[in-house]
């Protein structure tokens, strides 16, 4: 029997600041504690910093291997004591700026033949540019990132627009970061849910929140994975449950159907 290929989930907000990368590498680091494996993308091409957020030197050679110059498993490295796979642009180089739509199509045919892996993790860039959105069209399921922050949801909100519009009628996921409490993060939740339902006649699935957590900044300031430094932390336990929301390999996440 021959293997599928993986299971490609992109991760947006719509703005920066959300965490977006954060929920990324916590998700990355709970699916691969499932059993999956796992390759993180950092696909902000122009402005990655997921190996900065890991404390590694470099992400691997993205730019070798759209060149051609390398093959994907010669391409990525892997995270220490994380489990899981990372590629990404050379930090602070801008040698990927220019990419454009073709280039994400190129990279999701790469992955799409990447049977080694279960999962493939886009940690997109911010915004609602053509190669974001390329690349969250592309994939089999997209998860939004938002948090309580007005301007979060509004920008949430335009990536779910875009997004819905993209991929022919099919509408994200989303998961509220740095809520207070469950009750903060439902509210976002249904502000976006009632805004999709009424204005494109679909609703994002709600699949759960991270909340706002001090050894998060913690773990970003000292470039750690926050299950290895703070374990027990609520921040950990909520991202496990997410990834759990996610399915497993040959599952879909659970979201409302759209109306085209």
């Amino acid at each position: 029997m021959i293997k599928a290929g993986p299971r490609l989930t992109a991760i947006g907000s719509g703005k920066g600041g959300t965490g977006k990368t954060f929920v990324t590498i916590g998700l990355a680091h709970a699916l691969a504690a499932m059993g999956e494996h796992v390759l993180v993308c950092d696909a902000d091409l122009g402005l990655s910093n997921t190996t900065i957020h890991l404390g590694l030197a470099q992400g691997g050679d993205l730019e070798g291997m759209l060149a051609g110059r390398a093959r994907l498993i010669d391409a990525v490295v892997h995270v220490p004591n994380a489990g899981f796979d990372l590629l990404a642009a050379p930090t602070g180089s801008g040698a990927l700026a220019d990419a454009d739509a073709h280039v994400a199509q190129r990279l999701v045919a790469i992955f799409r033949r990447a049977i080694s892996y279960d999962r493939i993790l886009i940690d997109l860039g911010a915004g609602v540019s053509e190669l974001v959105m390329t690349f969250a069209a592309e994939a089999d399921d997209m998860l939004v990132i938002a948090t309580p922050d007005p301007s979060s949801i509004t920008d949430a909100y335009a990536f779910l627009k875009r997004a819905l519009w993209r991929s022919g009628g099919r509408m994200p996921s989303l998961a509220v970061n740095l809520a207070a409490s469950a009750a903060e993060a439902r509210r976002t939740a249904e502000s976006l849910q009632n805004a999709a339902k009424t204005f494109l006649r679909a609703t994002p699935g709600y699949l759960g929140y991270i909340p706002l957590d001090p050894r998060v900044t913690d773990s970003v300031r000292r470039q750690a994975p926050l299950s290895t430094l703070h374990p027990q932390s609520p921040a950990v336990a909520s991202l496990a449950a997410l990834a759990a929301a996610l399915g497993g390999p040959t599952g879909r996440i659970s979201a409302a159907s759209s109306v085209r």
